[in-house]
């Protein structure tokens, strides 16, 4: 898509800004709109949250030099997260608690969690300290601007005027620095949006003169053009709906905070590309919170905010029926990524349709397709990937499908493992969550896809949204090291007055393969008969059976020693393998699962 700004001066930025002289974020301050969070907060659990879990009188945590250097010695990062999350979660609960006027209310508290975050060595997270400016420092630095506009006539003036030098100090200056190489700032991946769009916010939030705010946000806002470019122009997100919720979400609000504080004469969201964006956890949702779990990705709703933010410049209601909902379809909201006020500020009221959306959907330039069957309780959701073992947090998993049926996922992608020192290492593949031994595909020979752009799938498909069978071609040669098969095409078919789905793999190799392995995944328990020629997922009440057209034999593995290391939510990657009796060079194995 074209450069944002493209054609606007620094000049005439500086112009719109001096036009528009009104806060980026007015809601906050509005009187009506905060006796309506008040409400809000007590529906959705907020002023529960402060009365419970709020004690001003609770000793500040500290950010221990050894909790932070655990991170570096041992490659884990849960040790400084959770010290970190203490200590914002006390931030949120007491900045939140003086806005709403809550009785636990105490300024000295908020003013002292904001001295000691001042205090702190780094804002910069531990797995990320080779860097002056990170995700998490960002982050720090709006909240805190915002705390500042906010309550900023209840704060001391040495606070607010520390707050607001050190956000200088630490992410200003650092993005100015010529000799500061900060890689993220003209990235394809969520790190642009989070960086480049916090310090946009923060800088709206903080400086008043028009020049000096052009000067300060002019190159951030162009910079955000980059990770557009890491969604495909269908819309599709390469990182997976986590990362779009994370980081196209944070595109979200600075295009929000933008168009307030231009008088609407900027809109950033003003492209047909960012509406096929905001449509894709359509193309990606399988059911409730259930989704792609393709590359680092997880299940989980779409921010409530993220929603309402989308619907306030394209009419997308459909997006609500994927958030977090209360028993009355209306949005649930919650202190969560660093949000300070904005989901008790804008929402107004808007309820999910409670309606299902039985559509299929496919994503050609990202090579992602969803298929389903015939509505009703058996109704079967397929979802297949294609694409290219090269995009940000990639997995090697071209051709990886999930199968879900009855409220549940039978046939999974693994999704992202528990990040560590070596998850974003040389070590990355030798994770079975990243490789593709831990993936529903094919291991030839004992050789496994290979990561880069170069090993692709391509997608094709018939019928979708039409009645009778519906069909996923994936042409999967590709994705394994050259002279490992000369042709492999995978097919889709689902039978959709059945809700059962066939796969078949179509061989072709120069001479007949020495081993093949065709593998399924799952999380469930798995049964293998004890002829071994079929496998039960599940119950055979709410389960799936595999059955193949060929001779030959299941076995199981369960990666409990990955599950340890990687694994999320106690869920152990449980690795159903089928060896075929006889390898030819021409060969087709095909499997019913249902």
């Amino acid at each position: 898509m074209k450069m944002l700004l493209r054609d606007i001066t620094l000049e005439e930025l500086s112009r719109i800004f001096d036009r528009h002289p009104e806060s980026s974020t007015p809601f906050l301050k509005d009187p009506s709109a905060i006796r309506r969070a008040k409400r809000l907060a007590k529906k959705n659990g907020v002023w529960d949250d402060i009365t419970e879990n709020l004690d001003p009188a609770t000793d500040i945590p500290v950010i221990k030099r050894s909790d932070f250097r655990h991170y570096q010695r041992v490659g884990d990062r849960t040790l400084p997260q959770q010290k970190d999350s203490e200590r914002l979660k006390n931030l949120l609960l007491a900045a939140h608690a003086v806005w709403l006027g809550h009785p636990k209310a105490h300024i000295d508290y908020l003013q002292d969690l904001l001295w000691a975050y001042c205090d702190n060595f780094t804002w910069v997270r531990a797995a990320h300290e080779d860097r002056s400016v990170d995700l998490g420092s960002v982050k720090l630095a709006t909240l805190f601007a915002e705390i500042n506009f906010v309550l900023g006539d209840q704060l001391e003036e040495e606070v607010t005027k520390r707050v607001d030098t050190e956000i200088r100090r630490r992410i200003f200056d650092n993005f100015f620095n010529p000799a500061d190489f900060l890689m993220w700032k003209t990235v394809r991946m969520n790190w642009n949006h989070v960086c480049n769009g916090s310090i946009v916010r923060a800088a709206l939030h903080m400086v008043r003169d028009p020049k000096y705010l052009a000067s300060l946000t002019y190159h951030a806002i162009q910079h955000l053009t980059y990770a557009h470019d890491g969604f495909t122009d269908d819309g599709g997100c390469e990182e997976g709906p986590s990362y779009w919720g994370f980081g196209f979400g944070h595109y979200l609000y600075v295009a929000h905070a933008v168009h307030h504080r231009t008088g609407g004469e900027l809109n950033l969201m003003d492209d047909p590309k960012i509406e096929r964006i905001c449509q894709y956890p359509l193309a990606s949702n399988i059911a409730g919170k259930y989704r792609s779990t393709f590359a680092d990705s997880g299940h989980g709703y779409i921010p409530s905010r993220v929603a309402i933010t989308i619907n306030e410049f394209y009419d997308i209601p459909e997006l609500y029926d994927l958030c977090p909902l209360h028993n009355d379809g209306t949005l649930q909201l919650a202190l969560e990524d660093h949000s300070l006020m904005h989901d008790l500020a804008i929402y107004g009221g808007q309820k999910a349709k409670g309606k299902s959306n039985d559509l299929d959907y496919i994503l050609e330039d990202l090579g992602q397709v969803k298929i389903k069957g015939k509505p009703g309780k058996k109704q079967m959701t397929v979802m297949a990937i294609a694409g290219h073992n090269g995009v940000p947090h990639n997995h090697n998993d071209i051709g990886s499908f999930i199968v879900y049926r009855e409220g549940k996922i039978h046939l999974v992608d693994p999704g992202g493992p528990k990040y560590r020192k070596a998850t974003f290492g040389p070590q990355r593949y030798e994770i079975p969550y990243c490789n593709s031994f831990g993936h529903s595909v094919p291991l030839i020979n004992g050789r496994m896809q290979e990561k880069g752009s170069q090993h692709f799938g391509t997608l094709a498909t018939e019928n979708l949204n039409g009645e009778g069978n519906k069909q996923i071609v994936i042409d999967m040669t590709n994705a394994y090291p050259e002279g490992t098969v000369d042709r492999l095409i995978r097919t889709f078919t689902l039978e959709s007055e059945k809700s059962a789905l066939t796969i078949q793999d179509e061989y072709s190799f120069a001479r007949a393969p020495k081993s093949l392995e065709e593998v399924f995944i799952t999380f469930e328990k798995a049964t293998v008969a004890r002829n071994r020629k079929s496998v039960q997922i599940g119950t055979r009440t709410n389960g799936v059976q595999i059955v193949p057209n060929a001779d030959g034999a299941f076995s199981i593995e369960r990666l409990t020693e990955a599950a340890k290391l990687d694994g999320k939510n106690n869920e152990v990657i449980t690795r159903i393998s089928f060896t075929p009796k006889k390898r030819n060079k021409h060969m087709t194995l095909r499997f019913i699962i249902g």
